[in-house]
């Protein structure tokens, strides 16, 4: 779609990925001039990648929100993004703190899980099927079913600080695996939380085959799992 590589589409649906906006707050954000924001807007409504929404009550400003498509697209572009960008550097204590329930979780299946996509499913099914409401990953329909972006960012955190290892295929990463000093950080944080019994009943999910593993998130949870 032609569209998404005209000058500001990009990061209009990058804004809006984050939360709606009325429109001059999305021109505050993205900048560059009036006109040409303007222009990609309508584009992108003509397109169904983003929603307009009008307020019934003064001061009747609108408000745009990605539509399905528009948030398929913005997740792939912050993805494509992250990989073409050099990362920043973070601290192994900043990493630790932010990224601790996926330590958590790699300790509690045994070190590895394989694959980003079953990743996700492990801790979508850990906040929707177990409850665990403290994880802080809020999950959106998306490829492969229920996704949330930050998981991503925790991991490539971790893999800077050099607490995992990331290995990756030609669409995904392929393998996600504690190093020997991102084990022993796990291990103490495993030992602190509470959650002990909740972490540990998706091993069986862990081992599953990706194939199954999909099937039965798609069946249980189908709201969550289309675009």
């Amino acid at each position: 779609m032609r569209v998404v590589r005209r000058s500001k589409a990009a990061e209009i649906l990058l804004a809006l990925l984050k939360a709606p906006k009325h429109v001059r707050e999305l021109q505050a954000e993205v900048g560059g001039s009036a006109l040409t924001v303007d222009m990609r807007i309508q584009e992108l409504l003509k397109e169904g990648c983003i929603e307009e929404e009008r307020s019934e009550v003064w001061p009747f400003r609108k408000t745009l929100r990605l539509a399905n498509r528009g948030r398929e697209i913005a997740m792939l572009l912050k993805l494509e993004t992250s990989l073409l960008v050099s990362p920043p550097k973070v601290s192994a204590e900043k990493a630790k703190e932010k990224g601790k329930w996926l330590l958590a979780l790699l300790h509690a299946v045994g070190g590895t899980v394989e694959g980003s996509t079953r990743l996700q499913k492990l801790f979508f099914l850990l906040k929707r099927e177990f409850g665990l409401s403290e994880l802080p990953y809020n999950f959106l329909p998306f490829l492969h079913g229920p996704f949330s972006t930050d998981i991503n960012d925790d991991a490539l955190d971790l893999e800077i600080a050099g607490l995992i290892e990331v290995e990756r295929g030609m669409v995904e990463p392929t393998l996600y695996v504690l190093t020997p000093k991102g084990r022993k950080v796990a291990r103490e944080i495993y030992k602190k939380i509470p959650e002990k019994g909740v972490l540990s009943r998706v091993r069986k999910f862990n081992q599953m085959g990706l194939v199954e593993l999909l099937k039965y998130v798609y069946a249980k949870y189908p709201r969550e799992s289309k675009l």
